[in-house]
């Protein structure tokens, strides 16, 4: 196996970041809208408002755990206490667009314009300097990279496709992100309507502690970046907050876990990460984008 090339600081062996999705029930009516009008189902989503995000905050603040959250414009504006407390504690804010648009379905200077707002508006409520981003949903459109830079963004945390961090051709850097380092493909559950449809039960929380360890102990064994996504409504209940507690306290038992902000990540991705080599899954995708067109 070729060894993988490290931009940690001298003795640590690998990257955590805790990433927070405040999508604040946006990302389930985007998907089901006639959630919007149904106040029993939409009220599981509205929980992490309610009570998961401070029980969060508390939580990290416990383990001296600094983090990065992500959400829209629309939402920070709504929950301006929240997001207070949130930056009290020292926690990072990064974007999640305006009001949770899919990027995909936009011209390039729709996409812009809506970028350049959103960024604004979180400067506006924040006092600080937006650097991050999160795709809310829909596909990366081609180019997207490009006009986040132009936006004012520095990093994404969108993608696939690896598990270091690395730099878009445009100068973009990219933190990768995987499914099953989330909580709500195990959590999200609701009955009437069934949502998602096909759900499966609830699985059994010590198994779900041990995907996340296991998967936690491979990515500090091979030196890589270990991105773990929580939604305050999956898991800032009073039961699942202890699978968060176990988490963090075997990440953190060890000395040599560089435990990070995403903005901090990629400034040093940006300084010393190595240039992406042209089978990189981003230069294979362009490529094949590339010869679809050619071919008409």
């Amino acid at each position: 196996m070729t060894a993988q090339p490290t931009i940690w600081p001298q003795g640590k062996s690998c990257a955590v970041m805790v990433a927070v999705l405040f999508d604040d029930g946006a990302d389930a009516i985007a998907a089901a809208p006639d959630l919007a009008n149904r106040s029993k189902s939409l009220s599981v989503w509205q929980f992490g408002a309610n009570r998961g995000v401070e029980r969060l905050c508390r939580t990290f603040g416990t383990s001296n755990v600094k983090t990065s959250w992500f959400l829209s414009a629309e939402t920070a504006n709504r929950h301006r206490d929240l997001l207070r407390g949130i930056i009290g504690a020292g926690h990072e804010l990064a974007s999640s667009g305006f009001s949770f648009e899919r990027h995909d379905t936009l011209t390039s200077d729709q996409s812009l314009e809506v970028l350049r707002r959103s960024r604004d508006a979180l400067n506006s409520l924040t006092g600080k300097e937006t650097s991050g981003f999160r795709l809310p949903q829909g596909n990366w459109p081609v180019g997207f990279d490009r006009l986040l830079l132009e936006a004012g963004y520095g990093w994404s945390a969108s993608l696939n496709g690896d598990d270091i961090p690395y730099t878009h051709p445009s100068g973009l850097v990219e933190i990768p992100v995987h499914v099953e380092l989330e909580d709500r493909p195990y959590f999200q559950f609701n009955f009437t309507p069934a949502f998602p449809k096909g759900q499966s039960r609830i699985p059994d929380y010590e198994g779900v502690l041990h995907n996340w360890i296991a998967e936690f102990d491979a990515y500090r064994r091979f030196g890589l970046c270990y991105v773990i996504q929580l939604r305050p409504e999956w898991t800032g209940t009073p039961g699942r907050i202890s699978l968060i507690e176990d988490l963090l306290g075997h990440i953190l038992s060890f000395d040599d876990v560089w435990v990070a902000t995403g903005a901090e990540i990629a400034e040093r991705q940006r300084a010393l990460g190595p240039a992406i080599p042209n089978n990189h899954p981003i230069r294979v995708f362009e490529t094949y984008r590339m010869e679809q067109r050619s071919d008409g």
